[in-house]
């Protein structure tokens, strides 16, 4: 059982901001709106919170409510990361052509890796990006922010 100290460290880095900046959340739009009316992924890379850019993936399921990157893609851009250690795969991306932007329970049930931004782009009405953080099959909002100045960090 974690301590409360545990859970309090827990919490502020689920509550903590990241930086998206506002030309990554328009070509997610662009990206989704392109692969409807199947959802699109892909890979948000950066340091630490900080998204500095994103990778569209094939969804290898071609599914209007599901998706699933290639592993084999996957697994390449962790190689070409390792070229420049500063940089690595802080989150996901996905689109949610006909459905809200929060996270269904098969994107709660498949979110493995512990840490990342979870970005949604609802296509439903006028284009929604948001963003989680989705941990021990909860999820949790997470703020967005512009830069690092709206984020707090200068």
């Amino acid at each position: 059982m974690a301590s409360p100290a545990e859970r309090h460290d827990a919490a502020r880095l689920r509550t903590a901001p990241f930086v998206l900046p506002s030309a990554l959340r328009q070509a997610m739009v662009a990206h989704a709106r392109a692969a409807a009316p199947i959802e699109c992924c892909g890979l948000l890379v950066g340091v630490g919170r900080r998204v500095m850019s994103l990778v569209p993936m094939r969804n290898v399921v071609e599914s209007p409510t599901r998706f699933r990157i290639d592993d084999r893609a996957h697994i390449a851009l962790q190689r070409a990361l390792r070229a420049t250690p500063a940089l690595s795969i802080v989150g996901v991306y996905h689109s949610h052509p006909t459905g809200p932007s929060r996270p269904s329970p098969t994107d709660i049930a498949e979110a493995h890796y512990r840490g990342w931004l979870h970005v949604i782009v609802s296509l439903a009405g006028r284009p929604r990006v948001r963003g989680f953080v989705i941990e021990d099959g909860r999820a949790w909002p997470a703020r967005l922010c512009t830069s690092d100045r709206a984020a707090g960090d200068g």
